[in-house]
Formats: structure tokens, sequence, C-alpha cells
């Protein structure tokens, strides 16, 4: 490719990242597919949007600071060209449950009032909004700095060979599922612990939806554990995600948010 071709195509992924981060909620990994077979090639997506609908992201090594490939053993980069969209690929080498991370890098966003106020109610940030009440700043613009730390969960083959699925992967937030979801069947629970700083991260809002039915959202508040708990009423791929804000004392973000999330398939 071209090198005026590739710039263009930079700027014009820059332009798609900036839109949609003004007004989206999500931020998930999506494999193509989340079953497999040994020795198949799994495309990895990076979405930002909401409720499973958004912009697919192009592999962008100035956007993140992780892309990879997570195992008991250890871990390997994601293969992926600049420029690449689908951002990622990978091939299973034998069957079990694989486990991928993608974590951001830091971004800045000034946020008007009203539109701050709303985001922070509707990711349940209570702690957030209660301050801005104290200091009589509902009427300020919200500057904050954020970071995206995103999981996914693949499976290759019916047996468990391989099993990544519960690695804790060392984000500063994150969300690590306590069984396979993918030894789960219809309308079993899944339960989830959500970390912060690898220790339990209580009372935060999280939230779990299918892409079969996004609409019909399970929200739950971690308990002193970080622990919550969720119906897998769907087949299909699904979305668990929080989000964690904490308050700065910098020139220029007065607040820093971390979103986690975690992605797989029900059959």
């Amino acid at each position: 490719m071209k090198k005026s071709h590739l710039k263009f195509r930079f700027l014009v992924a820059s332009l798609v990242l900036i839109v949609a981060n003004s007004n989206a909620h999500d931020f998930w990994l999506e494999a193509h597919p989340f079953y497999t077979e040994p020795g198949d090639t799994v495309d990895l997506s990076v979405h930002v949007g909401n409720h499973f609908v958004g912009d697919s992201l192009p592999n962008i090594a100035g956007w993140y600071s992780d892309f990879s490939l997570y195992q008991v053993n250890g871990k390997s980069d994601i293969q992926g060209e600049m420029g690449r969209d689908p951002a990622g690929y990978f091939t299973a080498q034998q069957q079990g449950t694989y486990n991928i991370g993608y974590q951001s890098l830091f971004q800045f966003t000034e946020i008007d009032p009203d539109t701050f106020n709303k985001y922070l109610h509707a990711e349940g940030l209570d702690n957030a909004l209660k301050y801005r009440q104290q200091q009589q700043q509902q009427n300020e613009p919200g500057k904050e700095r954020y970071i995206r730390h995103a999981k996914a969960l693949i499976q290759s083959g019916s047996k468990f060979t391989h099993d990544s699925s519960m690695l804790e992967l060392g984000y500063e937030l994150e969300l690590v599922p306590l069984q396979n979801p993918y030894r789960k069947s219809i309308n079993d629970e899944l339960e989830v612990r959500l970390l912060y700083q690898g220790q339990a991260a209580a009372d935060i809002q999280v939230v779990a939806f299918s892409k079969q039915q996004p609409e019909q959202v399970q929200i739950r508040r971690s308990d002193d554990n970080g622990m919550v708990r969720f119906k897998l009423d769907q087949a299909g791929p699904w979305l668990i995600k929080a989000v964690k804000i904490v308050r700065l004392q910098q020139d220029k973000a007065e607040w820093q948010s971390h979103w986690a999330s975690l992605t797989f398939a029900v059959k």
C-alpha cells in the first residue's frame, strides 16, 4: 500500500474514533467466529459503539499498549498489519478456550455538562455525580482521561485441553469469569469478578447483554468481593462491561476512567 493511501486511511480512522468516542459507551473485542476448530484462523475486530452496534477500528499501533493472546504459559502478540480491519487474527493450535486482551492508551476528552452528567448516570458512576453536586459543578464540562481494557474468549473445538478463560491479565480494571462460559448452557448463570488494581472492586455497576437481544440489559452492582452473577438466557455473543472513575488532581483532566469489557459466546 502506498504511504499516501495509508496516511489517508489513518486520518479517516482517527476521525471515526474521535466521533465514535463522543457518543459511545461500549468498547469491545469481537471474534469472527467465537467458535472455531484447531488450525482455523480467527479474525479479531475492535469495536466502539453501543449494544453491539458501532464502528470497527483498524490496527493502529499508536492506539494500544497491548493486543495479545494470553495463555497459561505466557502471552504472544496478536498478528495484524498496520491499518488492517479486522484489527488482528490468530490460529488456535489445539482444542480449548483462548483469551485475547486489548488495552488502549490513555486519551483525553472534554464533554459538555449535560452529556457528561447523563453518561455518569448511565454508567452508575454515583461517586462522580455526588462530587459534582456537592461542588456545584453540574453545569461544568467533564474533563476526563480514559483507558479501555477489553477481553474476548474464543472456543476451539469441543474439548478443553487448553483453558485460559479464567486468567487474570493484569489490566487495571478487569472482568474475570469464575467459570468457563463455554461450559455453560442456555439459562445457566455465570459468575464474574471485577478487579481494580488486582483487588476486588466493590459497588461498581456491571452490565451484561446478548447480541441477539441487546435491549434486555442485566444490571448489577458488584458485592464486597467484586462479584456479580448473570443469567445467560440467550444464544450467541455476550458482552459484559464495567466502568470505574476516580477524581484526578491534574491541570487538564479532572477525572480518570477505566472501562473493562468481556465478550464470549453461548451455544
